[in-house]
């Protein structure tokens, strides 16, 4: 016959393990959802409070915030800000690897380019 120990150490190894389970199932679920619609979803729940990134001055954090951008190619749009000295235009987004036309499809309605200051003469 069992002890009392060993039985409570069976139930909670079960009931874990059904927990896990759970969360994979609703990871899997969750991550089913298309990046377009992660993107709708977004800009419904932002609603008229939609306040739109100005890509000159976005932190990693702020970008990972947007639907569709994880810590990689948060770090990878703010290096490639670095590297070209700032973005003039929308369009430059395209350059960054991990941002394919999916990914600008979605952001461009969610990010902006402020125009640069005028370079001194």
């Amino acid at each position: 016959m069992e002890t009392g120990k060993s039985l409570s150490f069976k139930m909670v190894s079960l009931l874990l393990a059904v927990a896990i389970v759970s969360g994979l199932t609703y990871a899997r679920w969750a991550s089913a959802l298309t990046l377009e619609e992660r993107c709708q979803t977004y800009k419904e729940k932002a609603g008229p409070n939609l306040q739109k990134l100005d890509l000159n001055k976005a932190t990693e954090e702020d970008l990972q915030a947007l639907p569709g951008v994880g810590i990689k190619t948060a770090r990878a749009i703010v290096d490639h800000r670095k590297a070209i000295s700032g973005y003039k235009s929308l369009e430059q987004l395209k350059r960054v690897r991990g941002v394919g036309d999916k990914l600008y499809e979605c952001l461009k309605d969610l990010v902006f380019v402020k125009s640069p200051p005028p370079s001194a003469p």
